[in-house]
């Protein structure tokens, strides 16, 4: 099997599934994180865009890196301007043929971010558009069995399909852990990304409630974009 997280920007993989991802790539399967930005506005004053995408970039990299995740992209988008086109629809297009996956994992559609709003969006209408023949770009066509989509505690997301990530727990710590441009970041950010405060114990948190309940340690849920269960994955609720 293989999963594609498509994610507006580093750290979004291993905040919203990193135990989805360590869990699978401990399994054998193939692992791709796709990263629509690098995350450039995620820096403070002093410091310019390039010098903070290069950071992300790397962070990112050491963060797949302990996710045990077989590849790490960057699609090129532009951080904070990410917008639903048609153009951009066949940029996404070409990234899920080029990958093949089986299942991709994205953002939920309803989210304060507008980078990843326009995410989900995009990935919702490409994953339509990579199986049809005559829809020309630079790859064959694919069919993805599914999307899952992760949220933030903020939107309406309500998952659906929960991943029992109990013994890999330690492991997203410490893939969130390579992003500490963010951690600081983020804890200094305040105001609009208030949920981040205490960044890595609220999602430790977090992933404990899901957990109960479905009855394990610690769980991240999805919302399917088609109701169809990988038993591997899911946990009854």
């Amino acid at each position: 099997m293989h999963l594609l997280a498509i994610v507006a920007h580093p750290d979004d993989a291993d905040i919203f599934c990193g135990g989805t991802l360590a869990k699978h790539a401990d399994r054998g399967d193939t692992v791709t994180i796709a990263h629509m930005t690098r995350g450039e506005y995620g820096g403070f004053g002093e410091t310019t865009e390039s010098e903070v995408a290069a950071t992300r970039e790397t962070e990112a990299e050491n963060a797949g890196a302990e996710l045990n995740a077989d590849a790490v992209s960057f699609l090129g988008f532009a951080d904070g301007r990410i917008t639903h086109t048609y153009e951009n629809r066949v940029r996404i297009v070409n990234a899920i043929r080029q990958y093949d996956p089986d299942l991709i994992l994205t953002h939920f559609r309803d989210d304060l971010h507008p980078d990843h709003k326009a995410t989900a969006r995009l990935v919702t209408d490409a994953y339509y558009m990579a199986s049809i023949e005559l829809f020309e770009s630079e790859y064959d066509p694919c069919d993805p069995e599914n999307v899952l989509f992760f949220g933030k505690p903020t939107s309406s997301f309500e998952p659906s399909l929960f991943v029992d990530i109990s013994e890999y727990t330690d492991q997203k710590r410490r893939a969130i852990e390579q992003h500490e441009s963010q951690i600081e970041f983020l804890t200094e950010h305040g105001g609009i990304d208030s949920e981040f405060d205490n960044l890595l114990d609220g999602i430790a948190a977090e992933d404990t409630v899901r957990g109960k309940r479905v009855g394990v340690g610690a769980a991240e849920g999805f919302a399917t974009l088609h109701e169809t269960a990988q038993e591997y994955l899911t946990v009854d609720r």
